[in-house]
């Protein structure tokens, strides 16, 4: 009677385990990724708009169930018992790492690398795990001992799961930003890898299309473009650049025009007598460029981000024999949201 209670606490307690980790993985690690496919699956599009049927509660909750329920042909095929018992889960694991691999383009994303290592884990595991079981082992600290291995076990599935699973920080906050997106919820995009020092073309594309639709008050619509986008970490400056000529808006030609380091173009195609204040990233290119019209337009502006500008100048001048990973480096921390910087260090 003993070893049955036993034997059903072990299952309760892998059941809740795997039930608790099933669920948060799907509805909070996986949110927009799932969204994501479950459009691609339906509507052949990640995020249609006026398309607002998916319910992620529900969908996470269905897939858990699933994954759970595959602890029972796991266990008649496997056969595993007491503190080996959580290895039952295996198939169920796999379904969840299999169900989350979406990669932006395939619904099971993973790569052939993943496939072979993956099965070399799940080959080694049972071998082990069949091992270990064939061992006669003592009643002394049976408890402690079936604990133990039920939760070392558990927490190998998860790290399958895991590596299994499509954990792309990039993936996952491009359609983090491409929901909210289609929300026009453009302020909290900006939120988004706001201090992240890794972006990719399509992050930056997304950003610059938030910008340009934020509002900016009487100032020209899209010149919010002109008050953030150097904030952030830029992967590609030139494809950013030719991807917002492509937009045709004229706010969008200017911010190209600075991210190809163009000054001369951007201070012949800028109508300043339109900006008041001029944003922040203008006024810088219009400082190097030393224009005149600014200077007399704007003088307390300009002469701020001039100050700003010949300190940089100043800190970068006795590091002139160093080479510009050095130099980009000492001024990083201090500069490196401004266009000085920018203009500088990160164009080719």
């Amino acid at each position: 009677m003993e070893k049955k209670s036993c034997d059903k606490c072990v299952k309760w307690l892998c059941a809740i385990l795997f039930f608790v980790f099933a669920f948060c993985w799907l509805y909070f690690f996986q949110q927009d990724l799932l969204r994501a496919a479950f459009n691609k699956l339906l509507y052949d599009s990640e995020f249609p708009e006026g398309v607002n049927t998916y319910h992620h509660f529900v969908v996470s909750l269905i897939l858990t169930l699933l994954a759970q329920y595959l602890v029972v042909p796991g266990s008649f095929i496997l056969r595993f018992k007491k503190g080996l018992y959580a290895c039952n889960y295996l198939f169920s694991a796999a379904f969840l790492g299999i169900v989350t691999g979406y990669d932006g383009d395939s619904f099971i994303g993973q790569s052939g690398t993943v496939w072979i290592i993956t099965a070399v884990f799940v080959v080694l595991l049972v071998f082990v795990s069949k091992l270990v079981g064939s061992i006669p082992r003592s009643e002394y600290n049976d408890r402690p001992r079936t604990l133990t291995g039920n939760l070392v076990l558990m927490s190998l599935l998860f790290c399958m799961v895991g590596y299994l699973g499509n954990t792309d920080e990039n993936l996952h906050r491009r359609l983090r930003m491409e929901s909210l997106y289609s929300e026009a919820d453009y302020s909290a995009i900006l939120e988004i890898g706001r201090f992240e020092e890794e972006s990719d073309p399509a992050i930056d594309l997304l950003r610059a299309k938030a910008m340009l639709k934020i509002g900016t008050g009487t100032n020209p619509a899209g010149c919010g473009i002109g008050d953030n986008l150097f904030s952030y970490s830029i992967s590609d400056p030139h494809a950013l650049a030719v991807a917002l000529r492509q937009d045709g808006g004229h706010e969008a030609y200017l911010a190209s025009c600075l991210l190809d380091g163009d000054t001369d173009e951007f201070c012949r195609s800028i109508e300043i007598n339109s900006y008041n204040p001029v944003p922040k990233y203008y006024m810088q290119a219009l400082v190097m460029a030393a224009d005149s019209s600014a200077q007399n337009l704007f003088p307390t502006h300009y002469a701020n981000e001039k100050s700003v500008y010949d300190n940089f100048l100043r800190i970068l001048e006795p590091l002139s024999r160093e080479s510009s990973v050095f130099r980009s480096n000492s001024t990083f921390i201090d500069y490196h949201e401004t266009y000085f910087w920018f203009n500088q260090f990160c164009i080719r």
